[in-house]
This record gives structure tokens, sequence and C-alpha cells, in this order.
């Protein structure tokens, strides 16, 4: 028995540093997963007057931005509006001008198409222009509402001390003042007593006193100064924001125009060809049938070619007589009269390639 009972205890003995380590692991593990608390960041509180002026200055550059970008828009709509005037301009004087003088020799009567509005290609930009205001810091009006009230400090100690002293301040004279310098400055050093006053206290309490309201007029003069400046740059910046926005949706609405006028140049270059071809056709015709009269009729192919080439000039007409803009906005009328082009040379194309 006691020879099993030593066997046992030298089992136990030789398990339990085992156990230890293992609970040593554990708890090592333990605290390696807790994670440090973190440090508290030092916020840095801006003062009125700088937070104003960053305001300002935030202002200022969506304003310069919005602008910037606004004029880079209106230079490329611009060159597009000068395109477009040359193009319609080339195309009126030659190739729709020769299709009509072909037409009025072969007696047949074009209906030309009628502007319903007058054309205009303008940009919408009513907005008057914003300017961002700089702000002052109040400090030089401050100093000098400071400094007066430096003065009337001064003074009206001086002049509470005279009349205490019962002398007459309208009678001092410049001789005069010197003598009274020490028992006025003794009195302000007895703090208004009759007694155990002394003229460098007085002196003291008097300078004292003046710096004392100084420097209350001037704290109170740039706070108040600060917290409007806040006001005022905060007001400035919403406006700052809502006329950038203003800006961003002209400049939308540029753009927009911009890529009308361009596909306006393109859809002109389409019909000036095949309304070429119409012409040449047209004189074709004119050289191998004649110049209408009473009692020419023309050939069948040769109507139908007349027609065709009314509806290609109609349907351009339409499209370069139609206002592109309508009081600063894209027409819709454009739009769609540059859809019913696009219509007309896609079927011309689709008739020829059939």
């Amino acid at each position: 028995m006691n020879e099993n009972r030593e066997e046992i205890d030298k089992i136990v003995q030789e398990k339990q540093p085992e156990t230890q380590v293992e609970e040593m692991v554990v708890e090592e593990d333990s605290i390696q997963e807790v994670e440090p608390e973190p440090k508290p960041i030092n916020v840095v509180k801006k003062n009125k007057l700088a937070e104003a002026k960053e305001l300002i200055e935030s202002s200022k550059e969506l304003v310069s931005k919005a602008n910037t970008e606004v004029n880079e828009c209106k230079l490329v709509i611009s060159e597009a509006a000068e395109a477009f005037d040359e193009t319609k301009r080339n195309f009126n004087n030659t190739t729709f001008k020769s299709a009509e003088t072909l037409l009025e020799k072969l007696g047949f009567d074009y209906s030309s198409y009628d502007e319903i509005e007058p054309f205009e290609l303008s940009i919408d930009d009513d907005d008057e222009g914003f300017s961002v205001q700089d702000i002052s810091s109040g400090r030089f009006s401050g100093l000098m509402l400071a400094l007066l009230a430096a003065l009337a400090t001064l003074g009206g100690l001086l002049y509470l001390a005279l009349t205490k002293l019962n002398i007459d301040p309208k009678t001092l004279t410049p001789e005069s003042i010197t003598e009274k310098v020490n028992p006025v400055l003794t009195w302000i050093g007895t703090l208004g007593g009759n007694t155990g006053g002394n003229m460098m206290v007085g002196a003291a309490i008097l300078g004292f006193s003046a710096l004392l309201v100084a420097w209350l007029v001037y704290a109170i003069r740039v706070n108040t100064k600060a917290k409007k400046n806040l006001r005022i740059a905060q007001e400035m910046h919403e406006k700052s924001k809502e006329y950038s926005i203003s800006k961003e949706d002209c400049k939308k609405e540029i753009e927009k125009i911009d890529v009308h006028l361009r596909e306006v140049i393109e859809e002109v270059k389409n019909f000036d060809t095949i309304l070429n071809e119409k012409v040449a056709t047209l004189k074709r015709i004119l050289h191998i049938e004649g110049e209408f009269d009473e009692d020419k009729e023309y050939h069948p192919s040769s109507r139908k070619t007349m027609r065709e080439t009314e509806k290609i000039m109609q349907g351009i007409e339409h499209l370069l007589n139609t206002a592109i803009t309508k009081e600063g906005k894209l027409n819709f009328q454009s739009v769609q009269a540059l859809q019913n082009a696009k219509e007309i040379y896609a079927d011309y194309l689709a008739r020829i390639y059939d």
C-alpha cells in the first residue's frame, strides 16, 4: 500500500509543473489580447478670427474655381459658335443657294421654312459678379478706441480730483498746472481719502486705471469684431457654395449647348454631301430636259428628285433657322429639329443602300 501511495504522489508531482506552465501561457495570451487605451488627442481650438479667415479663404477658392470653370466652358462654346456660324454661312451661300436656284429654274415651287421665333444663340449668365470681401480683425479700431478710453479715463479721474480739491479746471493755466499736479496725484493716491496719500501711488493708480480701461475696451472690441467676422464669414461661405452650385448648373448647360452645336455642325456636313448630289442631279435634269415653261412636263423621276431635294432642304433649313438657345438655355425645339434632320439623313441613306 505504501509503495502504491508513493507512486501516486510521484505522478501528481510530475504533472503539476505542466499545469502551471499552461496557466502562465494562458495568462500571457490574455495579456496580449488586451489593447492599450488610445491616448487622448489634443484638439487645438481655433479662435473665431482664425476660423473666420479660413472660411473666407475657402469661399474665395470656391468662387474662383467656379468662375474659372465657367470661363473655360465659355471659351470652348465660343469656338463652337464661331464654327457653327461659319459652317452655316458657307452652306447657305453655296450648296443651299445652288439647290434653290435650280429648283426655281425647273419651275418647282419650294416651300421655304418660316421661322417661328427669331434665331438666338446666347448663354444664360444672369448671375451678378460675386466677390468675397476680406475681413478686418478689428485690432486697429480697437486700439484707437482703447486710446480714446484711456484718455477719457485719465481726464475723468483728473477732473474728479480737481473737483474734490475745490479747484476749478477752467482757472488752470500752464503755469498753475505744475503746482496742482502734486495735490491731485496725492488725492488720487488716497483713493478718495484725505490723508496718507502718496504722489507716486496716485500716478500708479492713474496709469493702471487708464491701462485697465484701455485693455477692457480693446478686448471687447476685438472679441465683438471676431464674433461678427465669424458670422459674416459663415454667411459668405454659404453664399459662395450657392454661387458655386449655380455656376455648376451654368457650366452643365453650356456643355449641353456645346455638344448640340457640334452635332449640328456634323449634320450640316452630312446634308451638304447629300444635297450636293441632288444639285448635280438637278443640273443634269436642267441640261437634258431644259428650263420650265407652261407646256413642259418633266419626267416622273425628275419630279421625284425635286421633291426629295425639297425635303432635304426643308430639314436642314429648319435646323439652321431654329434658335439654338431660348432664354440662355438649350432650346428643345432645336433638339427636335436636329433629331428630325438625323431621321431625314438616315432615311436617305437607307433608300440608297437598300
